[in-house]
């Protein structure tokens, strides 16, 4: 089993975060940065798979501060020497595919192979519309059908145009939403491309592009598909070569989801075992006692979960089939009872995770963590505990 880390980049204290506009705050900005190397220095001293930041914008509150997963990666990979680093993930209907792709294999190649990929297809409405209104159907989410549309036409399009752009030296795309290259091009230095390149015809028309540097050695690098939360979703991520990410606990709901991953895996001539490329994702915490683990991860995870991922519908992580929305208790034991939260001693987090290994043993547990709002001091408690006492139990990776 492979452990990696989706950090949300929450800068300050729930403390600091009071205040108000944290997020404009340089000093909480440059602790963040500080704890995040501290951190990704030890993970990457102790077999961890590899770090990844959600991409989201417009957070003064100072919740999620990550406007550009792959330049933090840009910025911590080089101060690691085995850890990966990605995102999980960008948000491809917001994004222009061709340029996505160029910065992660910029990254791709100044880390030498440590890059990943991750996507997702966004809900944060005051961002995403607003970097995509230039797209029909992103500029207005009332219209919530075409809205939802749109975006699964962009997602799987942008998608597209980057598996191209890494596969082939030079590619061709006419799409609903893009053409590539723009018909009609006329290349001044066709020669010049001719002799050293391709892709212009004898009339120095453009006919096709490519991107330059590719990733490193010419490789795609793993891919992951987060918050992978319906059958539809890990069935074309199956039939996609990408690695669903799952925060479902339900545990009919996400065998589920095993199986027709699994069952679309073979449709597409790969023969997977039950849970191979697949992932979990729990927020996990370990201290010395099931106290401090549990008062640790009320101030963290519990916060942010009820104060802002509860009105965007991520309470479906932890509905139960059949189960309405509104009727999931809002309470911190709710989360724990169902499987979220694995809070405790070293003892108390085994357990619980031999459960859930047995039950979904997964190729990939990620671990949601959201930093700052656990001290350093207890964060860095909280891995080597992790490290020395609980992970050993389930992989050799982690060592």
């Amino acid at each position: 089993m492979e452990v990696g880390i989706l950090y949300l980049p929450s800068v300050g204290s729930l403390e600091e975060k009071l205040k108000g506009f944290a997020g404009k705050r340089t000093d909480l900005y440059q602790e963040l940065l500080h704890d995040l190397s501290v951190q990704s220095q030890y993970l990457d001293e102790h077999g961890y798979y590899g770090v990844g930041f959600t991409e989201h914008h417009f957070h003064i509150e100072g919740s999620e501060v990550s406007n550009n997963p792959t330049l933090l990666g840009a910025y911590l990979g080089p101060k690691t020497k085995r850890l990966r680093w990605g995102q999980l993930g960008y948000v491809l209907p917001a994004q222009h595919p061709i340029r996505m792709a160029e910065d992660v294999a910029m990254l791709d190649q100044m880390l030498q192979g440590r890059a990943f990929f991750g996507i997702a297809r966004g809900y944060q409405v005051r961002w995403v519309n607003n970097m995509g209104q230039l797209i029909p159907g992103l500029r207005d989410a009332r219209d919530f059908e075409t809205y939802d549309r749109v975006k699964r036409e962009l997602y799987e399009e942008h998608f597209e145009i980057v598996r191209k752009a890494w596969t082939q030296r030079t590619f061709t795309h006419k799409g609903k939403h893009w053409e590539f290259p723009v018909p009609g091009q006329v290349w001044p230095a066709a020669d010049f491309t001719r002799k050293l390149g391709a892709g212009v015809d004898a009339e120095g028309v453009v006919t096709e592009i490519g991107i330059a540097p590719p990733c490193y050695n010419n490789r795609v690098p793993d891919m992951f598909q987060p918050f992978s939360f319906s059958v539809t979703s890990l069935r074309w991520a199956a039939r996609n070569g990408l690695i669903p990410i799952s925060l479902v606990c339900d545990q009919d709901l996400v065998q589920e989801h095993f199986t027709a991953f699994r069952e679309e895996a073979a449709a597409q001539g790969r023969n997977l075992a039950y849970g191979q490329q697949m992932g979990i994702m729990r927020d996990i915490v370990v201290a010395d006692t099931d106290e401090e683990a549990n008062e640790l991860a009320r101030n963290a995870g519990y916060q942010v979960w009820y104060d802002f991922f509860v009105p965007f519908g991520f309470n479906e992580a932890v509905r139960r089939r059949h189960e309405k929305l509104e009727d999931i208790p809002t309470d911190y034991q709710t989360l724990c009872d169902r499987g979220l939260i694995i809070a405790g001693s070293p003892d108390t987090v085994c357990r619980k995770l031999e459960k859930l290994r047995r039950e979904l043993p997964s190729e990939y547990l990620f671990l949601l963590t959201y930093t700052q709002l656990i001290p350093l001091p207890k964060m860095m408690r909280h891995w080597e505990l992790l490290t020395e006492k609980v992970l050993p139990h389930f992989t050799d990776k982690v060592r």
